[in-house]
């Protein structure tokens, strides 16, 4: 018996194989070694070997978010490349030597051949569901909704504060501009009331008009030796000045402070112009804010009644700046019952099947958003115009770590995930695919089972 053949042996994994299929494996394998910081399998690879680490460490990770994370340092004794061969399918992990390290690489061949006894079969059953177990949960760990839910917590105290300065802020502004026209009246005399109707009582005008009218002004307000008239043009349009109102506020008026005159009169409506800009964008993050709170149910118990549609449109909004390319079409049955489901859960459902839609269609193309009855629950369906799901890979993408997007880009967690939540509900969830791209179904019953997630 040689050293190699001894050393297995002595592991859990070889200590029960008969001697002649222990001495195939041997021959039919090749010692390694390899130095610190090597890589020994590279994820998205494909696997064409089985490894036995005879001494040494090593760290297996995965990305995940653009970024490496580790699931497990293993030592002496340990099996690597197993999942691939079992799966024939790409490496899922990338798995480097932490020390200088000894291995015994093994050949697919030789592999199946171990697989036929049932002592190593069973060992290596054991080792795979534990591994499957200890990736996913490391992996959640960084994408489970409780930290959206943390964040919209933190949200809500760094927004809302700023939030409410902002809306301060603009009234202020506003009640300082006001005094500054009133006093400008005395001034100006009826060219502050004239300036006072412009700003309350803006013109409503198509995209083109207001271009053509800016562009007007703009050149009226060159014409007459104004400061910066591609600064001032847009609010005096937005106030509803024109060319004609500009000469009639000019008249009587010196010839050397006419243009002083204007510029303040611009300067008023940019002021103003500004001064709503900045309530609406208050008002945007007070929205913004509500609506992370509503998505990820803070505060409420794990169970709730649920209007799917308005998770749907939350998640919609979440999700706006990955969908900017994308013609989103959304049609809900009016009246539709609410659920009785872990609201959390469920729109991270609608969270995974939207941005996956938007990965298939690489920006651009058609998302179509259904919402109806089914007598006893919901029906939801979420279609992309991607490029669809070949056929031999519609049996797998619902099953852990299996992923159609290249290394890095994906976990195989996202629809994994949906299939489990939705699945724990007492609902169903099926795939519709061809080349012209994918449609996911989501039926609920209305009483969902409350099983409640990992938490």
């Amino acid at each position: 018996m040689n050293r190699t053949t001894e050393t297995l042996r002595a592991l859990p994994f070889f200590e029960s194989l008969p001697d002649d299929l222990l001495d195939q494996v041997v021959k039919g394998a090749e010692e390694i070694e390899l130095d610190r910081g090597e890589t020994l399998i590279s994820e998205g690879d494909r696997g064409d070997s089985f490894f036995v680490v005879l001494d040494g460490e090593l760290e297996i990770s995965k990305q995940s978010g653009g970024r490496d994370v580790v699931l497990n340092h293993v030592g002496r004794g340990a099996v690597q490349g197993e999942l691939a061969l079992l799966e024939d399918a790409p490496r899922q992990a990338t798995v480097k030597t932490v020390t200088p390290a000894r291995l015994l690489r093994v050949p697919a061949s030789g592999f199946r051949s171990l697989l036929a006894d049932p002592g190593f079969s069973l060992e290596m059953l054991k080792t795979v569901t534990r591994r499957l177990r200890e990736t996913e949960v490391s992996l959640r760990h960084g994408e489970r909704m409780a930290a959206l839910g943390k964040m919209a917590a933190q949200l809500m105290h760094e927004l809302n504060n700023p939030a409410a300065a902002i809306a301060r802020s603009a009234g202020e502004l506003s009640d300082l501009e006001t005094a500054l026209s009133e006093e400008s009246m005395t001034v100006i005399g009826a060219l502050g009331g004239e300036l006072a109707a412009r700003a309350t009582e803006p013109a409503e005008m198509s995209a083109l008009d207001r271009a053509d009218a800016e562009e007007n002004i703009a050149s009226w307000l060159a014409q007459e030796s104004i400061p910066e008239p591609w600064r001032l043009a847009p609010p005096l349009v937005a106030s509803g000045w024109t060319t004609e109102h500009l000469e009639q506020a000019t008249q009587g008026v010196r010839p050397e402070l006419a243009p002083h005159l204007i510029r303040w009169v611009g300067l008023n409506a940019a002021a103003r112009q500004v001064s709503g800009e900045v309530a609406i964008a208050a008002r945007r993050i007070s929205e913004l804010v509500r609506i992370v709170k509503e998505y990820s149910f803070l505060d409420e118990a794990p169970i709730q009644e649920v209007d799917v549609t308005t998770g749907i449109s939350d998640t919609l909004i979440l999700l706006k700046h990955k969908l900017r390319e994308v013609d989103v079409k959304v049609e809900f049955e009016p009246d539709l019952p609410t659920v009785e489901v872990p609201g959390r859960e469920l729109n991270q459902v609608w969270t995974n099947l939207i941005d996956n839609a938007a990965d298939a269609m690489e920006g651009g193309g058609t998302l179509t958003v259904r919402a109806r009855s089914t007598g006893d629950g919901l029906r939801v369906d979420i279609g992309d115009t991607g490029g669809g799901i070949s056929p031999e890979l519609l049996d797998r993408i619902f099953d852990p770590f299996f992923t159609t997007k290249e290394p890095g880009k994906g976990t195989g967690l996202g629809l994994h995930t949906v299939y489990s939540i939705v699945n724990r509900m007492g609902g169903e969830i099926s795939v519709a695919s061809d080349d012209q791209g994918s449609t996911f179904t989501v039926t609920i019953p209305s009483a969902a089972r409350t099983e409640p997630g990992e938490r």
